[in-house]
């Protein structure tokens, strides 16, 4: 049974604002004698505050809600993206003394559940669509950092709430991929992506844009039977004379292409060059080590929580909307 304040209060034989006191360091009129009692109560019960509760009374809860937006019912944390950001996160986060809350959203009834149930200084949210950004501006009641969140331009200066965006330049990052492929005589280049809809603005539509416009800047005409997902392994590996080169919009997505080539005896290293994005931490270890944009998401997630730890110091600064980072090619030998 976990124990109450109240009853670490009653041991001590002092009063709960007494021990509220010691528990928040504002101890300066308690006695030591006394201050020693309820501190080996607290360790003997292995005593920890309700944040939440405290949050309520202080109007301060040092809580930031880090909350991934997906279309799966749980997060996948065996994705090294999904670690890497977190990771940064939680190293600015823990540095500062705030607290991160992690959670999946699926719905804006996910958002409206979370900020019923929890008091949230800001937010750090990854990964969100705009026609979900459209449903959930305005309903976060705090100040929020989007991660990878693309908007058309103009969207960026109609904000009502107090929101900003960390993105890496995606286009201009797919851009120089494509044209190094290019400068590397390929012209048939194939696109590899999760299934995305380009009528939306996002990471992987700015990551599309990039490669069609490189493309054109060489007067080469944009194949969409060279443009393919996930599920589309099969039909590239029977195509494979169609292509010599391969964009892919995420390492893992590039490494379970080549695993599925190698294990059909069809890949070959010399006939498909391949380039992706990310850098994670495996990708120079794969066969053949990824040449690979570096995104350094651990930076980005560090970024967004100074940003917004910035933002709830400081909520009337004028800040830039969008901060935009580059990428950087990194040459390895799938290339």
């Amino acid at each position: 049974m976990k124990v109450t304040i109240k009853q670490i209060a009653k041991e001590a034989g002092v009063s709960v604002t007494t021990v509220s006191n010691v528990i928040n360091h504002k101890a300066h009129r308690v006695s030591n004698d006394k201050k020693k009692i309820i501190e080996d109560l607290i360790e003997k019960w292995g005593y920890t505050p309700n944040m939440n509760a405290r949050a309520l009374v202080q109007s301060s809860s040092s809580l930031i809600g880090l909350l991934y937006y997906s279309f799966q019912e749980h997060i996948n944390f065996s994705d090294p993206f999904v670690t890497e950001i977190l990771e940064g996160i939680e190293q600015s986060a823990k540095a500062a003394g705030y607290f991160t809350l992690v959670h999946n959203v699926t719905s804006v009834e996910d958002i409206e559940v979370v900020q019923r149930n929890w008091k949230f200084e800001g937010y750090i949210m990854i990964g969100v669509s705009e026609a979900f950004f459209d449903e959930v501006h305005g309903k976060l009641t705090a100040p929020v950092v989007f991660i990878d969140t693309h908007l058309p331009s103009v969207k960026y200066q109609e904000l009502s709430h107090p929101c900003w965006f960390i993105n890496t330049d995606d286009y201009q990052a797919s851009y120089d991929a494509t044209n190094y492929l290019l400068g590397k005589g390929h012209q048939k280049i194939a696109f590899l992506s999760y299934p995305f809809q380009s009528s939306q603005t996002g990471v992987i539509q700015q990551r599309y844009a990039g490669y069609i416009h490189a493309l054109k800047s060489q007067g080469l005409k944009p194949d969409l039977s060279l443009r393919f997902t996930r599920e589309d392994f099969e039909q590239m590996g029977l195509a494979l004379k169609e292509y010599s080169a391969v964009i892919a919009t995420a390492d893992v997505l590039a490494m379970e292409f080549i695993h599925y080539l190698k294990e059909r005896g069809l890949y070959d290293q010399k006939q498909t060059a391949l380039i992706s994005f990310d850098d994670i931490r495996y990708a120079s270890l794969c066969d053949p080590p990824l040449t690979t944009i570096r995104l350094d998401q651990i930076r980005k997630g560090s970024l967004a929580m100074e940003l917004l730890m910035e933002m709830i110091k400081e909520p009337d600064e004028d800040r830039e909307a969008l901060k935009l980072i580059k990428g950087e090619l990194v040459i390895r030998k799938s290339s």
